[in-house]
């Protein structure tokens, strides 16, 4: 026994896969990994759903594509029934991005691409399943603390908020960073923003090939114009970019009273392209005050030091709260470095911003 596996048991992983070669391949993986182990396999949701309810895994993996009923239908079950961390096993792009982009607005944990024999490799897969298992098993308590709030109405909306000056007229941008338990995080959250008409800018952590199906279902969630960034792509009210996955770090400058997207290439930063340190930094530079920061749910630190630049350029900044984060680990980043001027609930974030930028903002134009 592995030591980080000698002082506590082991987190317990069910492997639901309809590929017998998957099985045993991520079997292997996971069994290696400290900390870990594999409890049982299922080749449908249906033996998946049984599994669960007689080995009570702490974490399932679960393939989109399976025989028979859908993995979204099971899924779904679950989450309805129990508050268990599911990490999405899915194929690369294309068609299977829908799947896998609903999966998280659902409220599954994360997602990991399955290894092609090409652009993903079968050493990176075995590098990204482990890191996601290991945001999953930090997610558990974080999960069924949300879960019971929520239903214990803990986080009703509030019947009055402090009272706060007006930034009427001031705020001119919205910037959002997530990463972990972020896709349905940033919906609320935009969805709730929608009607102040401002422009809105969101790195969520999300590989190719998912971006631009995540702006598509934004823009249905919310009624606004929400699409994949593209450089030189400029800002106007109600609408939003989000930063496409890749190489390049997602930008806003300012061009003769405009703001505008630049996409750059560069090397990851708090171990991300594209980087919510980089969108803050940059926002903090173009807009300062005139700007609203917000971080939500996500493991490490990206965007702990974008928004406390942000802070010092004079922009309001807010964190979602720990107890209604999937994974506390980015707000939680910036509350330790004094970024964040206010922690709050993720269903009071769009009320709370309203207030603050007293609901009358407009873009500044040249």
């Amino acid at each position: 026994m592995s030591m980080a596996t000698s002082s506590a048991a082991p987190v317990k992983v069910l492997v639901v896969d309809d590929s017998v070669l998957m099985q045993k391949l991520m079997t292997q993986i996971i069994n290696g990994a400290p900390g870990f182990e594999v409890i049982g396999v299922a080749g449908s949701a249906e033996e998946g759903w049984d599994a669960i309810q007689d080995l009570r895994p702490d974490v399932v993996t679960l393939d989109l594509e399976l025989p028979g009923r859908h993995g979204l239908k099971l899924l779904a079950r679950v989450l309805k029934q129990d508050p268990l961390p599911v990490l999405i096993v899915s194929a690369f792009g294309g068609p299977g991005a829908d799947n896998t982009i609903q999966a998280l607005e659902l409220g599954a944990i994360d997602f990991i691409e399955k290894p092609d024999g090409t652009t993903h490799t079968l050493e990176g897969f075995m590098k990204h399943l482990v890191a996601a298992l290991q945001r999953a098993a930090a997610s558990r308590k974080m999960i069924a603390a949300a879960r019971q709030m929520a239903q214990g109405g803990a986080l009703a909306r509030p019947t009055a908020l402090p009272r706060e000056p007006a930034r009427a007229g001031r705020t001119s941008l919205i910037a959002i960073g997530a990463s972990t338990g972020g896709v349905p995080a940033v919906q609320a959250v935009m969805r709730d923003l929608a009607h102040l008409r401002l422009p809105i800018v969101v790195v969520q952590h999300m590989p190719p090939g998912y971006t631009a199906k995540f702006a598509a279902r934004l823009a249905g969630a919310t009624g606004l114009d929400v699409r994949e960034a593209a450089d030189g792509d400029r800002l106007k009210p109600g609408m939003a970019v989000v930063a496409p996955g890749g190489p390049r770090h997602l930008e806003i400058e300012e061009r003769r009273g405009e703001f505008v997207c630049v996409l750059k290439e560069g090397p990851l930063v708090s171990g991300h392209s594209p980087s919510v340190d980089v969108m803050f930094h940059s926002v903090a530079r173009s807009i300062g005050s005139q700007a609203v920061g917000i971080l939500l749910t996500g493991m490490g630190r990206d965007g702990a030091d974008g928004l406390l630049a942000m802070r010092k350029a004079g922009a309001e900044t807010l964190i979602q709260s720990g107890e209604t984060c999937v994974v506390n680990g980015m707000p939680k980043a910036a509350f330790e470095i004094g970024a964040a001027e206010r922690v709050v609930p993720l269903d009071q974030i769009g009320t709370t911003v309203s207030h603050l930028i007293g609901d009358r903002s407009h873009l500044r134009t040249a």
